[in-house]
């Protein structure tokens, strides 16, 4: 941190003091009260809405597991933040902020808190010590968050699941929030296109989604060709494939199955079809499909299909039927 007659580190030319210290100072005693406002909180969901906090816990109690003392934190913010109680009223958070006894200064936290959502952001830029600006990969607005320290080892790319505050002197994150490499914009993007109208299903469809459950979305204007064969013994199938070296796991297919990719190299100009890859610069042209009994090849590139095809006809033998050439696509 530059001392306080020492260049601002936002790159504006003036003095820290003058710059950004002032509203750090400010966001530092905001978040104080903001811890004070939540102790008030805490006590008053313990005893006027314990059923409803565990009724909300039944949901999320996955998320809990996996994620340990984050997902707790997460799983308690969507709790009063965006669970709708079983009596059709309002969330638990809008419900604090309506009450009578609130001082202004915690009405004001609390309206705060209930309008910040949970949503996926990318790192557009790092600022250490001063903030970091984001960009939401659902309505594509930036924001420039106030520095935390466990922001240090992000970079830019990185994709943040988190609720933002603008009821601050710069906005502030509201409770823990979990944070992806770069390399699953996509996928982030793809789970948005499809989040549930309901505003705590939307909420807990971000927060259970885990990027390297599933495929990434095929890039715009690709158009799949596809292959298949009939099989009776997929297990014997499935041991074939593993054991050939051309392949490597993907994971389980939808709706069911598995799926492997073929590398390639980025170089050869072929269409990327997402998903595995081995290391950087490695793409994957086709995928293969084995669910119970039929296998499909699928690939953007025709002259990638059949290539494709040959091998698994070679590796697989008598264990698939001869492929029908009308279901190419």
């Amino acid at each position: 941190m530059p001392t306080r007659n020492e260049p601002c580190l936002c790159g504006s030319g003036t003095k820290y003091k003058r710059c950004c210290l002032p509203r750090l100072d400010a966001v530092a005693r905001e978040l104080r009260e903001r811890d004070a406002f939540l102790d008030g909180l805490i006590a008053w969901l313990k005893t006027e809405h314990a059923a409803t906090i565990e009724e909300a816990g039944g949901h999320t109690t996955l998320m809990r597991l996996l994620r340990g003392p984050i997902g707790r934190g997460m799983s308690a913010a969507w709790a009063f933040n965006d669970y709708q109680p079983e009596d059709g009223g309002p969330v638990l958070i809008e419900r604090y902020a309506a009450r009578r006894e609130l001082n202004e200064s915690d009405r004001a936290i609390a309206c705060g808190l209930a309008e910040a959502r949970v949503d996926a952001y990318r790192v557009r830029s790092v600022t250490p010590g001063v903030w970091l600006e984001l960009e939401s990969l659902s309505d594509e607005m930036s924001v420039r968050v106030a520095w935390h320290d466990e922001f240090e080892r992000l970079q830019h790319g990185d994709i943040l699941v988190l609720r933002v505050v603008g009821a601050t002197s710069l906005p502030t994150v509201w409770g823990p929030g979990v944070h992806f490499p770069a390399g699953t914009e996509r996928r982030w993007r793809a789970r948005l296109a499809t989040q549930p109208a309901n505003r705590a299903e939307a909420a807990l469809a971000l927060l259970e989604f885990h990027p390297d459950d599933v495929a990434e979305p095929l890039p715009d204007g690709v158009e799949l060709h596809a292959l298949t064969w009939s099989i009776e013994d997929e297990e014997a199938v499935l041991e074939e494939l593993e054991a050939d070296d051309a392949w490597e796991s993907l994971g389980q297919a939808m709706p069911a199955g598995w799926a492997f990719a073929w590398p390639e190299d980025a170089e050869s100009g072929r269409s990327d079809l997402g998903g595995w890859q081995e290391e950087p610069g490695a793409i994957e042209t086709a995928r293969l499909i084995v669910f119970e009994q039929h296998m499909t090849l699928l690939s953007a590139d025709r002259p990638v299909l059949r290539d494709a095809a040959s091998h698994v006809e070679v590796v697989l033998g008598e264990l698939i039927a001869p492929c029908d050439a009308s279901l190419a696509a």
